[in-house]
């Protein structure tokens, strides 16, 4: 894995974008952890940049809710929380399941084959290491469906809080990573949406998002139980 820290190289991204996905990742792959201070100074220093970029990336991983900025104490990692786990999971259900029901009749056949490749990729590409790529095509896949509705709101809604779950969603595939039940739900979606069965595809995705949920909190159950022992 490339050093989260390491200077930035030029590339067609603006130098905030680019600033942006160095301190994403670091937060992601925990090189900063959550409640950590990110020192603005430092890390302009190490990235061999100016503080403008960095406060303008640390601007908007404020509104991805990655990082929680506190007026005159700085920029934090947002902490993570089983309160908030099972917030933000229940509010997704909720919105998710509904959007997939009314975002079914706008499918077309060839959405359905899109999909459907998407499914096998993501099948192919997880077993690997860097769980980035599947991460990708796992929002890719579940973005594409509920695109369908052309409801700009619901997918600004969508979109926020599928940023905010990357401080679970990342290691649970990192350290979780149960590729088969994985497969099997997203098949299962995809299946229902071929089906035009809405209340089915409705089910699946809750389904899938709880099971999600459920694993995580126990996985972060047991972080936090690790942590009051020590």
């Amino acid at each position: 894995m490339a050093d989260p820290f390491g200077p930035i190289e030029n590339n067609r991204k603006t130098l905030a974008a680019q600033v942006h996905e160095h301190i994403r990742r670091a937060i992601l792959t925990s090189a900063l952890k959550p409640g950590t201070r990110i020192d603005q100074n430092q890390m302009a220093e190490a990235l061999k940049v100016s503080l403008a970029p960095v406060r303008e990336a640390l601007k908007e991983l404020g509104a991805e809710g990655l990082v929680t900025i506190i007026p005159r104490r700085g920029a934090f990692v947002t902490e993570v929380s089983l309160t908030d786990l099972e917030e933000l999971y229940f509010a997704r259900a909720l919105i998710e399941g509904e959007t997939i029901y009314h975002a079914i009749p706008h499918l077309s056949d060839a959405d359905m084959d899109k999909l459907q490749v998407l499914v096998d990729k993501m099948k192919d590409v997880a077993e690997g290491e860097d769980v980035s790529d599947y991460i990708a095509l796992n929002r890719e896949f579940h973005l594409r469906i509920y695109s369908a509705l052309n409801n700009q709101h619901l997918l600004q809604t969508i979109r926020s809080m599928w940023e905010r779950s990357e401080l679970y969603r990342y290691r649970y595939m990192l350290l979780i990573h149960d590729t088969v039940r994985i497969h099997a739900e997203h098949q299962a979606i995809l299946d229902a949406c071929k089906d035009r069965d809405r209340s089915r595809a409705r089910q699946a995705a809750i389904h899938h998002i709880q099971q999600t949920q459920r694993e995580l909190h126990e996985y972060l159950q047991q972080e936090i139980t690790a942590d009051t022992t020590h």
